[in-house]
């Protein structure tokens, strides 16, 4: 099948991704303008927006992520949120943030602010992968960081994992397309491609936050001796074809991939483009303006709608409380969640049992969804980075302060915020109801009453060297 040529002259414009706003009980955002200002020294203003401190760089040659089409896609996310239009729509989900009953808590107050910055970028990022005849998969809903003295500033929202690298294009059911990968020597625990009917937060209300149309998980990738693989995406059946993602034939759709590294001290991410092979001739490119005023619609639906999927399916929980565990559709493992409001002087202390999951993290957020800072904090932790009991469970313990438990998720000195919890790459029929064990609230005095016999515990210095440990092993999927 022939390349096709990116420059042919547009003819038409296809139906675009299915995205109406669904949360019609919500007080959506103000409509913003269409006049968006782009800001011709964007490059030269944008670096006040981000954090210089702590930033992570790539390896010499970009390795999996720092890629051509990363720089260039970053390049136009930084320009857009520069932009009026969505500056102001930053600040209007600021305003709704506040509005919300976690707005009037100390922890939701201190944090609206960054988070409606955070989900403002990842509302950029979705607005330029949204062209189906330019396809390039971008790395996004991540730290921070910096790509050839460029900053990019923090993108996550709605938990998102540590463990995984996410990356996403949208593909069109009237082309045709290649995703062209290699599995690195040291590949991820789960390489896991999802198709969704629309951007999460811009359809129905679910606990998955949308609709699946359909995956491919890694152990289902055939691949050649040295790692390599192709996988093709069209709207025919597979018909014989051994790696094949079927997608719908009319509108576009939501390409997502996701590297779940488990062991950030070895694996690395899967490298991969996707070509445009066939397919009717293309549009126009879309301009900053068009993007900027697309990333600001975005905003009035993904901002309420996550507020809303968080105050469903975490505030009706009662603090301090871990919800039942649940199997995940697509055969993407277990989950459960729930809240956490602590004293000062008092821990939430839970175990849980990995049951059979090659992978199982823990994670905690700020009241908002937008992960608490986890390259060099342990905000979050998984079964090779945490400390297993004698009977192979885990236990973990949040608090505001150290207590001085090696299994520790650190809120960064917050006292309240959001609990996720999965159990990834199964093997078998999982114990669903064993998965998790027990949790209490305790005085930080009493730990040591209630901690399993043999917990491992740390000193200042060995809580530093557990820190630079993961910062150095975070900073390894850059190479």
């Amino acid at each position: 099948m022939k390349q096709f040529d990116k420059t042919a002259a547009r003819t038409g414009r296809r139906s675009p991704m299915r995205t109406g706003i669904a949360l019609t009980s919500i007080a959506v955002l103000a409509v913003v303008g269409s006049a968006c200002s782009t800001a011709e020294s964007a490059e030269s203003e944008e670096t006040s927006m981000v954090d210089t401190e702590n930033q992570i760089q790539p390896a010499s040659d970009g390795g999996a992520l720092a890629t051509d089409g990363q720089r260039a896609l970053e390049t136009r996310v930084r320009q857009i949120i520069a932009t009026d239009v969505v500056q102001k729509q930053i600040r209007e989900v600021q305003a709704l943030y506040e509005s919300d009953p976690q707005g009037a808590t100390p922890t939701g107050k201190a944090t609206a602010a960054a988070a409606a910055a955070s989900i403002g970028a990842a509302a950029a990022q979705y607005a330029v992968t949204e062209d189906p005849d330019r396809p390039d998969f971008m790395w996004v809903v991540t730290l921070q960081h910096e790509f050839a003295g460029l900053s990019m500033p923090n993108s996550g929202y709605g938990i998102e994992n540590p463990d995984n690298v996410y990356r996403q294009t949208t593909v069109a059911g009237d082309a045709r397309y290649e995703i062209r990968g290699r599995m690195p020597e040291q590949a991820p625990a789960e390489v896991h491609f999802e198709l969704r009917d629309s951007i999460p937060g811009t359809a129905a209300l679910t606990a998955e936050g949308g609709t699946q149309l359909g995956t491919l998980g890694g152990d289902a990738i055939a691949t050649a001796p040295d790692g390599t693989f192709v996988v093709t995406v069209d709207a025919d059946p597979a018909n014989g074809r051994a790696n094949h993602l079927q997608i719908p034939a009319d509108g576009t759709s939501l390409l997502l991939v996701r590297d779940l590294l488990n062991d950030w001290s070895s694996e690395t991410p899967s490298r991969l483009e996707i070509v445009r092979v066939d397919g009717p001739p293309v549009a126009s490119e879309p301009t900053v303006d068009q993007q900027a005023a697309r990333t600001a619609e975005l905003l009035t639906q993904i901002a309420p709608f996550w507020m809303e999927y968080f105050n469903q399916y975490y505030y009706k929980t009662p603090e301090n409380q871990i919800r039942p565990v649940r199997e995940r559709p697509g055969g993407r493992g277990l989950s459960s969640g729930g809240r956490f409001v602590l004293a000062d002087d008092e821990a939430l202390v839970f175990t849980v049992d990995p049951v059979g999951a090659k992978s199982l993290g823990v994670q905690i957020s700020d009241p908002w969804g937008v992960a608490y800072p986890y390259r060099d904090r342990t905000s979050s932790l998984n079964t090779t980075q945490a400390k297993p009991n004698a009977d192979g469970t885990f236990t973990f313990v949040i608090s505001r302060t150290d207590p001085g438990v090696y299994n520790w998720l650190d809120p960064n000195g917050n006292d309240s915020g959001m609990i996720a919890l999965r159990w990834q790459s199964l093997t078998g029929k999982p114990d669903v109801g064993a998965a998790l064990r027990n949790s209490a609230v305790v005085k930080i005095d009493d730990l040591a009453a209630i901690l399993p016999d043999g917990t491992v515990l740390v000193d200042a210095a060995g809580r530093k060297a557990q820190q630079e440990q993961r910062a150095a092993d975070f900073d390894r999927r850059l190479t």
